[in-house]
């Protein structure tokens, strides 16, 4: 598993001593808060955003830690039945009593957020802007532990940071600030002791689009987390971040072709996308993005918008790191999002085409998928997969083994899935050809290149993927596995 840096250093309260040296140049402002010149034309757009993506709150209990001068206090005491905002600033939180005391529904209390004691499950949703990444990893773990038994069964933990490096253009002295990667904050929730058999699910972690539209900056991250019993945690995104470490994606990346984890990178890419009809200024979602491969090619060639999604917090870190180099005008056009693609929820009729490539295999309810699809999709809205599929002949045991761990479905299953769903123009295409020829073209690419390989990662890896590539090959071969692409509309009105 990838490690996160340590940020810790000193002592707590030297720690927190070097916060209120830092907020107490400050005077409390909206401009303060968010540390930037620009925060007029950022607010409302930022704090309508971060809403959107919250649980349903009406008449529930709400804790608010690092509330501030009450940016979020205010449209959250018009909901929730009660706030119980929290800031160490004693400034910054009499001025939020100042504005919203008005409520009636609000306790203000300033306090230190890694000191704070509330009896348990007495919050049906925890709330927090830019908090955590003032606090050292050992107090942020800390805070997690503490929110867990605050909250009720199935509540909710919203959490929005700073990663990577500085947003704000305010001119400051020493930055305390922490920027930590999205791994950083999916491995501390993931990694919290289950108390009475519950622990985090990681609903979705993404970048907030207000700041990639109006700065090209895809490093102000919000998270969403649920408390859950064991048995609903999210085992297959804690798998994926055990099997799928940054460094063996890098590893995937040099058979595919760097930026890609998809059968034949840009070559089939480049195939598929002309099928589709897109047109510049359409929006897309990608399913199962990866490192962003596909989304990246969607708005450079096309000119669109997309909105790449996938269950790996490796994958997305690796994602938004490199969005965050592209030039301006593309940057703005792509959006990266941790998210179960079961447990999301988007808006019906939100996207012109829905792209996905080799990653339904790890969903076992695909039916729900598909129905899920069909409502984003505009009328008229294309849907293009590609995934594996279970050939025409009888498993052998090495081919079960290797399966274990995936949901495949035959071809046919695939397509009635489709039709069910309510897609029409659904065409189910046989690739196993394709297949063969691209992995074996793959295969001998990697197997040229084996000393750099080898010298840059390790000849375990090596003989992991050249071994697997070989097996796929031979299954393909013998019809226990294939490779199908799917095309289908949703209807026009």
């Amino acid at each position: 598993m990838a490690r996160f840096v340590s940020h810790n250093k000193g002592d707590g309260e030297d720690v927190r001593n070097k916060m209120k040296n830092y907020w107490q140049v400050y005077r409390p402002s909206l401009e303060s808060m968010m540390l930037s010149n620009d925060a007029v034309y950022l607010h409302e757009n930022d704090q309508n955003e971060i809403f959107s993506y919250l649980p349903n709150y009406q008449g529930k209990r709400v804790l608010e830690l690092g509330a501030g001068i009450g940016r979020f206090t205010s449209k959250l005491a018009t909901v929730a039945g009660h706030v119980t905002a929290v800031d160490f600033m004693e400034q910054y939180i009499e001025k939020n009593r100042e504005d919203n005391e008005h409520f009636g529904n609000v306790d203000f209390k300033c306090a230190d957020a890694t000191k704070l004691e509330f009896p348990a499950e007495s919050f049906d949703m925890v709330f927090s802007n830019w908090l955590f990444m003032y606090l050292s990893d050992e107090e942020t773990s800390g805070v997690f532990r503490r929110v867990i038994k605050w909250l009720k069964p199935n509540g909710h933990f919203f959490l929005r940071e700073s990663c990577y490096h500085q947003s704000g253009n305010m001119k400051r002295g020493d930055n305390p600030t922490l920027y930590r990667t999205p791994i950083d904050y999916c491995q501390m929730l993931h990694q919290i002791p289950s108390v009475d058999n519950a622990g985090y699910k990681i609903i979705r972690g993404k970048s907030i689009l207000t700041y990639i539209q109006y700065h090209g900056n895809p490093n102000q991250m919000c998270f969403l987390a649920k408390k859950v019993e064991g048995e609903e945690l999210d085992q297959l995104g804690q798998y994926l971040e055990l099997r799928d470490t940054v460094d063996s994606i890098r590893a995937k990346e040099r058979i595919y072709g760097h930026n890609w984890l998809s059968t034949g990178g840009e070559f089939t890419t480049r195939d598929f996308c002309a099928r589709l009809g897109l047109t510049p200024g359409q929006r897309v979602l990608d399913v199962g993005c990866g490192t962003g491969g596909s989304a990246l090619y969607l708005a450079r060639q096309y000119g669109l918008h997309v909105h790449g999604v996938d269950l790996s917090s490796n994958m997305i870190h690796i994602a938004i790191e490199r969005q965050g180099k592209l030039e301006p005008d593309l940057k703005k056009r792509l959006q990266f999002e941790i998210s179960d693609i079961l447990t999301v929820a988007y808006e019906d009729e939100s996207y012109d085409a829905i792209y996905s490539r080799d990653s339904i295999l790890y969903i076992d309810d695909k039916d729900k998928l598909f129905k899920k699809l069909f409502r984003w999709l505009r009328p008229g809205g294309a849907l293009f997969i590609t995934d594996f599929c279970y050939g025409t002949a009888p498993p052998a045991k090495d081919f079960l083994q290797y399966a274990s761990r995936l949901s495949l479905s035959s071809m046919a299953t695939y397509e009635a899935g489709l039709r069910q769903a309510g897609f029409t123009d659904v065409l189910a295409q046989d690739l196993r050809g394709e297949a063969i020829d691209v992995h074996g073209r793959e295969l001998n690419a990697f197997t040229a290149a084996k000393e750099a390989f080898i010298r840059d990662f390790s000849e375990e890896q090596y003989d992991t993927i050249s071994n697997l590539w070989a097996d796929k090959i031979r299954w393909s071969r013998e019809r226990q596995l294939t490779w199908c692409a799917f095309t289908a509309r949703r209807p026009p009105q």
